[in-house]
This record gives structure tokens, C-alpha cells and sequence, in this order.
């Protein structure tokens, strides 16, 4: 018998799905995965950029505004003068023949669905709307830096640490972000501190629930992780909806985190990762633990063969995201999920930073019914998988994305014109979100599959560090785009 079959054995032993098994779902990759949805995904509403008009001179003048980034305003009279709202420019017309045009110096925001959001108390917008992208940028890069850390940490120092940090980071950032919001300096420098752990805080969980659980239950781990996740993205608009201000939003959201945080001493290290790190008595310790619950026990004689017999890789020094690419094999499936992962940021996160900015009614539930199609998509993703494996159906749905994309850019360009009706526009970018959703939950699946136990966090970085590079362009996209089509 192998030193790999003496844990499978343990793990038969104190069972593979029982109640503790079920118990860290609720608790971990279903209730956290909602709330750090939420908690890590906040930034986004708050920054929206809300509808805004030049605030009209207090003193009686002449004057006109000129026609911005909302061409379908409808003018009024004012003073005998005809005005046009502009979002960023005011004409005064000094004389019949002779007008100046200058920026707006203050701003009149449309508080129909947002009461404040950063960019308003802020007036991030017009020429500093770059100021947006670049706090959205800079958390991606800093998320970028925090995966060659965490990857490294947590297959270093454990599942358990990596998660505590990662906790502690998220609600940090948030708090400098919200006492200091006057000054971007600040409230950048806090958003890079909560995007500094990326989502190791999720991803160290469900590594501790793969290497809890039987292999079978792989697919079923990730399903649970992103379905929970994307309830969360769905309950988060409409929580802003109803708090309304952007300050209240974030604390709400960020202070549920606190309980995990504060009883984090409770989780148990991954009993698999010990044993890999030499550390059998502790392995063991986590293993009873794991019994007790299950209403089952580990025998006697599998307790002395693990701690006898060392782990073959033990000795083994490791090299970090190196030794993604130590073997032929190892190396071609670390480049095609690296180029995989890149396709599938860019086209998720410009997908959901441009979730009912366009929108001509409610943009919470525009938001809302881009999210909640990521739930059905999940459950599709998961029959796919098994039934056409992981392979063909990432490459079906990224190639259906790719169609799709190139469908919304000759509607931007106004080739077709039935494209332009509204309602096609949301039907495709709901098709198109279920589609990068199907393509998002093989990769992460592919992720933790395709890496040994020693090697699972360090590949799960790496996919991290290439995701977040790719992020942190997805921003300045969306910006060029949006700046093309007004």
C-alpha cells in the first residue's frame, strides 16, 4: 500500500461525507460564500457613476449648456435662453456672437436609485471619471501582488493562516476606505488592502473541503462555492437599493465578516495538508476531530502507519509557481489555463462593470438579473462537465462568448439596425453572461483538479495572478468603449 492510500484510508475511516463534511458546506462554501460575495464585490455599486448634469449658475445671465454624454435630455427654458443639460460642459453667452464654453465647476446628480455612491460625494466624474477605473485597476493589481503571496503562504504555512489573513485584510481595507474617503490617496491605498488577499479566503475553504472529501465530490464543492457566490452578487444590489447610501452599503455588507473572523480559531488546517508537511500528529489530531462528528473513528493501525510512514513528496523542496512548469505535461496545462483564464476575466468583469450602467430603468435589478442567470448557468456547468468534460465545454463556451462579444460590438457600431432595440441588447447580455459563467466555473474546476495537494494553492495563485493582470485592464476597456460610443 502507497503512502498516498494510508490517508485515503484515514479519510474512509472518519468518512468522507458526513455531518461534519455538511455542516462546513452550510457554514463555509455556501453561507461565507454569499456574505464575502458581497463583502468583496461592494467596491463595484459604490463607484457607479450616476447620471449628472451641470448645476446651473445661482446669479441671472445669460447662458446655455451644451450637449454631453446624455444627447436625449430634453432642453427647457430659462431666462428667455434655451438650455440644454450637458453632463460636463456650460456655455454662458456673453454676446449674441461670442460664447464660452468652460467645465462644469459643480454637479447635480440624479438621485432616483442611487442616493450617493464615491463618485458623487467625490465628483469623480467627466474628466476625473478615470479616477473610477484607476481605484478599480490598482485593487486588481493589488489583488495581482496578494496571489504571488497567498499561493506561496498557503501551501507554505497551511489552508488555516491563508484564511485568517485573508479575513482580516478584507475588513482592514474597507475601514480605511471608509474613513478616509475624502482623500484618494487613502481610499485607493484601503481598496488595495482588501483586494490584496483576492479570494484566498474562498479558495483556501474549498481546498479544505476537497481534501476532506472524497474526489467525486470535487464538481459538487465548486458548484456550491459560485452558485452561493452569485446569490450573493444578486442580494447585493438590491441591499443598495434599500440602504440607498454608499457608506452604510459597505459597512453592512463588510461587518459579516466579523463572526468568521472572530471564530476562525474554530476552522480545522486541512488534514491532508499536514500530513503532506510532515506534521502526522496534527494530521491526526484533525482526523479524530473530523470522526467524532462523523460518528465514526480511526482505527489504531491507521494512526501508526501515518505516523511512520513519510509522505513521498515530503522531502521534496518545493519551488513555487516554478515547478508549475518542472514537467512537459505540467507545463502545457499551466500555459492553456493561464491563456483560459485571462479570456474569461476580461469578459466577466467588463460584463459585470457594465451590469446597468445602460440601463433605462431600474439598474439594481438590471444588475440583479445579470447575477441571478449565474445560477442556472452554474447548474448547467456542472451537468456539462460530467457529461462532456471539462475540456470541451470551456472550449464551447469560450468560442460561444467570443460570438456573442462580436454580436454587441456591431450593435455599438450600428450595423444592424434591429440590433439597437433594447430589449436585444439585454437578451444578449444575459446569454452572454451565462455563457462566461459556464466557461468561469470549468476553470476554477480545472484549477484545483489538475495540481497535486503540495502544488493546489500555488497553481490556484498563479491562475490568480494572470485573472487579476487581466482585470486590472478589463476597467480601462470598458472606459475607452464607453468613451467611443458617446
Amino acid at each position: 500500500m502507497t503512502t498516498d492510500s494510508f490517508y485515503k484510508r484515514a479519510l474512509l475511516e472518519v468518512g468522507q461525507y458526513g455531518k461534519f463534511q455538511k455542516k462546513f458546506d452550510c457554514l463555509y462554501n455556501i453561507l461565507l460564500s454569499v456574505l464575502w460575495c458581497m463583502a468583496y464585490n461592494n467596491i463595484i455599486l459604490a463607484l457607479t457613476v450616476i447620471p449628472h448634469t451641470c448645476k446651473p449658475p445661482q446669479k441671472q445671465e445669460n447662458f446655455s449648456l451644451l450637449t454631453g454624454k446624455y444627447k436625449d435630455i430634453p432642453p427647457f427654458n430659462q431666462f428667455n435662453e434655451t438650455i440644454e443639460l450637458s453632463s460636463c460642459f456650460i456655455t454662458y453667452i456673453t454676446t449674441p456672437n461670442n460664447n464660452k464654453t468652460t467645465e462644469c465647476n459643480e454637479y447635480t446628480y440624479d438621485n432616483t436609485w442611487y442616493g450617493s455612491t464615491v463618485t458623487s460625494q467625490n465628483n469623480w466624474v467627466c474628466n476625473n471619471e478615470i479616477y473610477m477605473d484607476n481605484v478599480l485597476a490598482y485593487s486588481k493589481i493589488g489583488e495581482t501582488i496578494g496571489s504571488l503571496f497567498f499561493g506561496w503562504f498557503g501551501d507554505t504555512y497551511g489552508r488555516k493562516p491563508s484564511y485568517i489573513i485573508s479575513l482580516s485584510l478584507l475588513i482592514t481595507g474597507r475601514a480605511i476606505s471608509l474613513i478616509t474617503s475624502h482623500s484618494y490617496t487613502f481610499f485607493v491605498t484601503g481598496c488595495i488592502i482588501a483586494a490584496f488577499p483576492s479570494t484566498f479566503a474562498l479558495q483556501s475553504i474549498s481546498l479544505i473541503s476537497i481534501e476532506i472529501s472524497s474526489p467525486k465530490r470535487r464538481s459538487q464543492i465548486a458548484k456550491y462555492r459560485l452558485i452561493a457566490s452569485s446569490f450573493g452578487m444578486c442580494l447585493m444590489p438590491l441591499l443598495y437599493w434599500w440602504l440607498r447610501d454608499w457608506k452604510t452599503f459597505l459597512i453592512v455588507t463588510t461587518v459579516t465578516q466579523l463572526p468568521y473572523l472572530i471564530f476562525s480559531w474554530k476552522i480545522i488546517e486541512s488534514p491532508e495538508w499536514l500530513w503532506v508537511n510532515k506534521k502526522p500528529k496534527k494530521c491526526i489530531r484533525q482526523l479524530r476531530h473530523i470522526a467524532r462528528v462523523n460518528n465514526a473513528s480511526l482505527e489504531k493501525d491507521t494512526e501508526n502507519k501515518i505516523l511512520s510512514e513519510s509522505h513521498t513528496t515530503g522531502n521534496e523542496e518545493a519551488l513555487g509557481p516554478l515547478e508549475l512548469f518542472s514537467s512537459r505535461r505540467l507545463a502545457i496545462n499551466t500555459f492553456l489555463q493561464l491563456c483560459l483564464w485571462v479570456s474569461v476575466t476580461v469578459s466577466y468583469i467588463v460584463s459585470l462593470l457594465s451590469s446597468g450602467e445602460k440601463s433605462d430603468g431600474n439598474p439594481f435589478l438590471e444588475f440583479t438579473w445579470q447575477a441571478l442567470i449565474e445560477v442556472p448557468a452554474h447548474f448547467s456547468a456542472a451537468w456539462l462537465v460530467e457529461q462532456l468534460g471539462r475540456r470541451y465545454t470551456s472550449a464551447a463556451s469560450s468560442g460561444f462568448t467570443c460570438i456573442l462579444w462580436m454580436i454587441l460590438g456591431l450593435r455599438e457600431l450600428d450595423v444592424f439596425s434591429w440590433l439597437n432595440q433594447g430589449y436585444i441588447g439585454t437578451i444578449i447580455g444575459i446569454v452572454n453572461r451565462f455563457s462566461i459563467t459556464i466557461a468561469y466555473y470549468t476553470i476554477n474546476l480545472l484549477n484545483m483538479e489538475l495540481y497535486p495537494t503540495r502544488l493546489r494553492q500555488s497553481g490556484m495563485s498563479l491562475g490568480n495572478i494572470v485573472s487579476g493582470g487581466a482585470a486590472a485592464v478589463a476597467p480601462y476597456i470598458l472606459y475607452v468603449v464607453c468613451k467611443l460610443s458617446s
